[in-house]
C-alpha cells in the first residue's frame, strides 16, 4: 500500500489523543457531571475499543496479521459509530455496535481500489459507512434504560425509532452528496478541483508550497557543516582545540 503513513508512532499517539478528546465532545454534550455523562463516558469507551478490536480481526482474517495502523483506523471508526448513539443505548450495546461497525469500516475502506474514487483519508470507508452504522443502529440497540430513554427494535420497541434513524440517516446523506457535489463543482469551474498527475506524483507540498516537512538534501550530501548535513555519528564540533 504506497498510501500507507510514514510514521505509525506518530499515527498511534494522534489517535490516542484523538480517543481523549473525544470524551469531552460526547460526555462533554450533557453539559453536566451526572448520569447521563457518566454512561456516554463508558459507552463511548468501551464501542472504541470494540471497534478496533473488530478491525484486527477482519485483518487478520482477511491478511493474515493485525496491524497498528489497523489498531488506530478501528479507533476511529468506533469513535465515529458511538457517536451518534452514545446516549440511546448500553454498554453491552455499544460494544456491538462498536465491534460491528469497526468490522464493517475495515472492510469498507477497500471500495475505494475497486470503484476508483478518490479517497485519501478513507472518510467513506471509515466516517460514511461508520456514521451509518451508528445512526442506524440507535434503531436496533437503543434501550430505555439509557439516558435518551427510547427503546429500539431488539428491546421491544418496534419498527418506530428504526424507521426514524433511517431516514434521518437518509436524508443527511443526501444534503451531504448535493452541497458537496455543488462546492466541488464550484470549484472546478474555478479553480481547479485537483492538480496535474505530474505534481500529484512529486508531491504537492514541494510544488505548491516550496517545502516538505523533512529536508534530507543536507544530510545526503554530508556537506555544509551544518548538523544537518553532518553524517550520523560524526563527531560535533565544539571549538578550536577541542575534543568531541
Amino acid at each position: 500500500d504506497l498510501m500507507r503513513p510514514h510514521n505509525l508512532p506518530l499515527v498511534m499517539i494522534g489517535a490516542g489523543l484523538l480517543w481523549f478528546g473525544w470524551f469531552g465532545f460526547n460526555a462533554g454534550s450533557a453539559v453536566a457531571a451526572n448520569n447521563t455523562a457518566a454512561v456516554v463516558w463508558v459507552n463511548t469507551m468501551v464501542a472504541t475499543g470494540a471497534a478496533s478490536l473488530g478491525w484486527l480481526l477482519v485483518e487478520k482474517l482477511r491478511d493474515g496479521h493485525a496491524t497498528s495502523l489497523g489498531a488506530a483506523s478501528g479507533v476511529v471508526a468506533g469513535l465515529v459509530a458511538i457517536t451518534p448513539s452514545c446516549s440511546a443505548v448500553s454498554p453491552i450495546g455499544a460494544i456491538v455496535l462498536g465491534a460491528v461497525a469497526g468490522a464493517l469500516c475495515a472492510l469498507a475502506v477497500g471500495l475505494k481500489y475497486r470503484f476508483g474514487y478518490d479517497d485519501s483519508l478513507d472518510v467513506v470507508g471509515v466516517h460514511l459507512v461508520g456514521g451509518l452504522v451508528g445512526t442506524i443502529g440507535v434503531g436496533f440497540l437503543a434501550t430505555a434504560a439509557a439516558p435518551a430513554a427510547v427503546d429500539g427494535l431488539l428491546y421491544g420497541g418496534g419498527v418506530d425509532q428504526l424507521w426514524r434513524q433511517t431516514v434521518g440517516a437518509l436524508a443527511v446523506l443526501v444534503t451531504s452528496f448535493v452541497l458537496t457535489y455543488l462546492i466541488g463543482l464550484a470549484i472546478e469551474k474555478t479553480m481547479g478541483f485537483r492538480v496535474d498527475e505530474e505534481d500529484e506524483l512529486t508531491g504537492i507540498d514541494t510544488v505548491i508550497h516550496a517545502e516538505s516537512g523533512y529536508d534530507f538534501s543536507q544530510l545526503a550530501s554530508g556537506g555544509g557543516g551544518s548538523s544537518a548535513g553532518r553524517p550520523l555519528g560524526a563527531p560535533v564540533p565544539t571549538g578550536k582545540g577541542a575534543r568531541a
